[in-house]
């Protein structure tokens, strides 16, 4: 069927949706109060809580941390001016205030003895980033502005004489767009830096450096200075970083971190280095040949020393760390440990459970983590028992060739200790023969043949009693039998790609598709000017609310705005939010209840505007800047992650937002990702423990949620829009799927953001295997899903594989185009109109304009015709003559006489601007065949993000005088799987 309607509220609004330039009217609580609220104060605190929490001393040479409270010290670094809080990019929240380490120094009161080399440093820095910014206003996706670190002259260090303590704030800034390099000032020191943390161990007798860096650097040069005597991994950790680092430096807090990520000898080491992203000149494909062995997992299957392993952290105090007791059926396996502080300083003591599998047909990795828990603060003499616990099936691997999880007979050995390479064996499990846990079916299918790693042959890391531990161990039996399917038949009940496509029961109108999938047609009734509400009260099914939206309205839905309130209706723009990435249209407020809501970055807070000139008034919005993911999640303490995450729920409440695009769910495949500060670790456990926590703790909120990114396989940033992975599907669910599927059974997030990037041949967006059979097929997962921003991937194909919103929308034409024929869209001048198109090449953006023939062809031997009627007194555009001439067109005229007769002429009148007639150009041609998206397919999409505004405190908002109420989304949800089993006992006292 023809689209008999102008198209030209849709061409707006994709001009206006990617210009971002339409104002918008505050809502919610953006205030004219300038005055810091408690909510600030509140959430500071905590922000630097969890910085301390997270933060990991990597050496602490002869004790000589912590230092003396107040006192002298000197101070060096350009890091220790030009702290940084987080990674640039649409993490990049825009806080009120940040405190560098020089500010937290002066703060607690500090003699800082090179305050005229910071002078000096500052006076530089100000006025290059001055400069900078000015170069680069309005560039979201510019690398953070650094000032390299010059030369430590004798003269400095005369000057800073008077203290034997010194400290280096060694800074790194990476972010969204582009990847780090393996190159000195990156990943390696700089030789000034190099150089001066060299001088500086010389001449002062306590050395420290702090390293302010949003990911894996190389520390050699630890060991290789060997008068340095301290090393503290500050990370990224928000606007209260400088406050936290002096905390931990004297004491007050002693540090309890455990890195996420295992930090190499050798850049090389890492398996993925050599042809990781621009590494071997191609950063458009990636084979990931390494397979499983991502991280420890490589490093301990193959015995690569590391200079810091996965899980290590060091303490001021000391514990001693005893397994009580090993539980395991066929059900669960449960840990019991008892941790005694035995130092001199209250502390807290992370416990870590591991499992090694045996090999059988298929490889295993060394040990895999499976379990941890963190103790409360242990005064020196206390003790705590953690008793920790994880489902037996979860050591299963997944067995591609009959597409089943599998535990294969031999013995699970149970670690337990406070770092991967520092375990002891706690159990023996043994299973008597082979079982499949789970039946599945496979997806994601390689597009072409590579070469996996594999262990076989491999010598793995051991230690010294390893064997003997191992022969002595708890043996426990476990029974295939009691193993059969534990976890059930969940092959997705969708592979077959059939749709249904709702319409009136009166409508004799046909649905006109060639999509190479099935299509049923079920016809409902329709309620005439029905609204949300009425499905929200159970009056109406949500399928009869669609059946009765016209195409255009389901366009507009499954399509998303720009950036905060580009909706030209106002009833719906006291939901927008300054600032903020985007949000659902609000075209249809008023006629169909149907209230816009707000999605805004993350994931280190909430990234809206501070504050903003409106009606002669200015509006105030300071969120709280957090510490980065990486940071969060090398607390090892979901439960901070969680009050985290709930705080900054709170914030969305504050300010109208119902969607944080955020947490970041990625691996850390390769220390150089320019985005690995958003992520949380190299281990899919802990990826998906930390998500899980960080979207209960936003969701416990009533009305908003989280949208867990970037799904899938995103771990590089150079050409994100078009590079390819190609990856095994047992890689795919074992590493870069996990913790997304974790974070879903355990809190059912509202809504995914699918990726950039091919995985084996198809984009992330437009995966059907993926965002269909695995995410609701598999998992269960009953939100909406969302693109990223300007994806490549085509929005029809998006939407059939499951893409239920295209953000930042601008592509409603397209989808209509997929549903039904859309004819021209003619400007008065009788030819087609244009719009302006923006596409993201991978180095910058190409704007071009294109004629809006839509799906029509003109052609001389066409079957089809569409009028443009041009008024009297408007010149034909000359293209439109050249179509006439062309015999693709014809024109006709109204003659104002007494008979106001019609016929066809040639007369040159017909063409001038002072035509005294109205005319019509008739133009022949035919329709494209290319209706191969489902009306299905859209009303399936449409109703996901309607279910999702139904839940939302919009929608509350505007039905609240009809008693609808805001809920926690996560606690609609009863099946929840919980991966970690954590109690705590009761903290005992002790000698001291």
């Amino acid at each position: 069927m023809k689209r008999r309607f102008l198209l030209s509220k849709i061409t707006a609004s994709i001009v206006t949706c990617v210009m971002l330039m339409t104002p918008c009217i505050s809502a919610y609580a953006a205030t004219t109060s300038n005055a810091v609220s408690e909510r600030e104060k509140r959430n500071a605190e905590l922000s630097m809580n969890a910085a301390t929490e997270g933060m990991v001393l990597l050496e602490n040479k002869n004790n000589s941390l912590p230092i003396a409270s107040k006192g002298k010290i000197a101070l060096f670094g350009g890091g220790a001016y030009g702290t940084i809080k987080g990674g640039t990019g649409s993490g990049d929240v825009n806080e009120r205030y940040k405190v560098s380490v020089w500010d937290a120094f002066k703060n607690a009161g500090y003699n800082i003895t090179t305050s005229g080399w910071l002078e000096g440093y500052k006076e530089k820095y100000d006025k290059g980033l001055a400069e900078y910014n000015k170069k680069y206003a309005g560039n979201l996706l510019v690398s953070a502005y650094s000032l390299p670190d010059y030369k430590l002259t004798d003269e400095d260090i005369k000057a800073a004489a008077g203290t034997d303590t010194a400290i280096y704030v060694i800074s790194r800034s990476s972010g969204e767009g582009k990847d780090r390099t393996a190159s000195k000032g990156d990943y390696y020191l700089s030789d000034e830096e190099y150089g001066n943390i060299k001088k500086m161990a010389e001449s002062f007798k306590n050395s420290i450096v702090v390293l302010n860096v949003g990911g894996v650097i190389d520390t050699n040069f630890v060991k290789e200075i060997q008068e340095l005597d301290s090393v503290l991994l500050i990370s990224q950790a928000g606007m209260e970083g400088g406050t936290a680092v002096v905390k931990m430096l004297d004491g007050e807090v002693t540090p309890s971190g455990k890195l996420t990520d295992t930090w190499a000898a050798n850049y090389s080491d890492y398996p993925s280095s050599a042809t990781f992203s621009s590494n071997d000149g191609n950063n458009t494909q990636e084979d990931y040949k390494e397979g499983i062995y991502v991280g420890y997992r490589y490093f301990d299957s193959f015995n690569k020393k590391p200079n810091y392993e996965f899980g290590y952290g060091l303490s001021y105090t000391t514990f001693d760390m005893n397994v009580v007791s090993v539980e395991a059926n066929e059900k669960q396996v449960t840990v019991k440990v008892k941790v005694k502080n035995t130092g001199k300083y209250s502390g807290k003591e992370v416990a870590e459970v591991y499992f090694s599998a045996p090999d059988g047909k298929l490889d295993k990795p060394y040990q895999e983590l499976a379990g941890c828990g963190k103790t409360d603060l242990l005064a020196p003499g206390e003790s705590q028992t953690l008793t920790i616990g994880y489902d037996t099936s979860e050591m299963s691997s997944y067995n591609e060739s009959d597409a089943s999880y599998i535990m294969e007979k031999g013995n699970y050995i149970v670690r337990v200790g406070n770092s991967s390479r520092n375990t002891h064996v706690a159990a023996v499990l043994t299973l008597d023969s082979d079982v499949a846990t789970e039946k599945l079916s496979n997806q994601m299918k390689l597009d072409k043949n590579i070469d996996v790693l594999s262990d076989k042959g491999a010598t793995h890391y051991s230690y010294s009693g390893e064997a003997d531990e191992i022969g002595k161990a708890q043996k426990i039996n476990l029974s295939a039998q009691a193993l059969n399917l534990i976890d059930g038949n969940n092959a997705s009940k969708y592979d077959n790609e059939e749709t249904t496509t709702y319409i009136p029961k009166d409508s004799n109108e046909a649905i006109k598709n060639i999509s190479p999938y099935k299509q049923n047609i079920e016809k409902v009734d329709v309620k005439k000017d029905a609204k949300l509400i009425d499905v929200y009260n159970n009056k109406i099914s949500m399928e009869q609310f669609v059946a009765g939206l016209p195409n255009e309205k389901l366009a507009d839905i499954v399509e998303g705005v720009g950036m905060g309130g580009s909706s030209s209706i106002v009833g719906a723009q006291a939901n927008s939010v300054k600032g903020a990435a985007g949000e659902t249209t609000g075209n249809y407020y008023d006629t169909d209840g149907i209230p816009n809501i707000v999605l805004s970055d993350g994931p280190a807070g909430i990234r809206i505007t501070q504050s903003y000139e409106e009606n002669n008034k200015t509006y105030y919005q300071y969120a709280t800047a957090w510490p980065i993911g990486s940071l969060l999640a090398q607390t090892w303490n979901p439960k901070m992650v969680e009050e985290v995450s709930n705080g900054i729920g709170q914030e969305m409440l504050e300010f109208g937002v119902t969607l944080w695009l955020a947490p970041g769910m990625n691996i850390h495949r390769n220390p150089l990702c320019g985005r690995n500060f958003e992520y949380y670790s190299e281990d899919p456990f802990i990826t998906g423990t930390m998500g899980a926590a960080a979207t209960r703790g936003v969701q416990a909120n009533p009305g908003i949620g989280v949208t867990i990114k970037h799904f899938a396989v995103n771990n590089q940033e150079d050409s994100r829009f078009f590079e390819n992975n190609t990856v095994s599907e047992r890689t795919l669910r074992e590493i870069y799927l996990k913790g997304f599927e974790m974070a879903v059974k355990n809190a059912q997030p509202m809504a995914i953001m699918s990726s950039y990037n091919k995985i084996n041949g198809k984009y992330s967006g437009a995966n059907y295997d993926l965002l269909t059979d695995i995410a609701r097929g598999e998992w269960k997962f009953d939100g909406l899903v969302m693109t990223d921003w300007f994806s490549q991937a085509k929005p029809v194909e998006s939407m059939h594989a499951g893409n239920d919103l295209i953000m930042p929308g601008g592509s409603q034409l397209e989808i209509l185009q997929g549903i039904e024929d859309c004819p021209p869209t003619f400007a008065k001048d009788g030819y087609v109109d244009t719009k302006t198109t923006f596409n993201f090449t991978g180095t910058g953006v190409d704007i071009k304009k294109v004629e809006l023939w839509n799906d029509f062809i003109p052609s001389s031997d066409g079957k089809a015709t569409v009028a443009a009627k041009v008024t009297a007194g408007t010149a034909l555009n000359a293209k439109a003559i050249e179509m006439i001439k062309a015999g693709k067109a014809s024109i006709s005229f109204d003659k104002k006489d007494a008979q106001n007769s019609t016929s066809k002429v040639n007369d040159s009148d017909v063409m001038s601007v002072t035509s005294s007639y109205d005319r019509t150009v008739t133009y022949k041609g035919n329709y494209l065949d290319n209706n191969t998206l489902s009306l299905g397919d859209v009303q399936r999409s449409a109703s996901r993000v309607l279910n999702t505004i139904m839940q939302s405190t919009q929608f509350a908002k505007m039905n609240s005088d009809k008693g609808v109420t805001a809920k926690s989304y996560t606690k609609k949800y009863n099946n929840l799987k919980d991966y970690l089993e954590l109690a705590k006992d009761n903290v005992v006292a002790g000698n001291k």
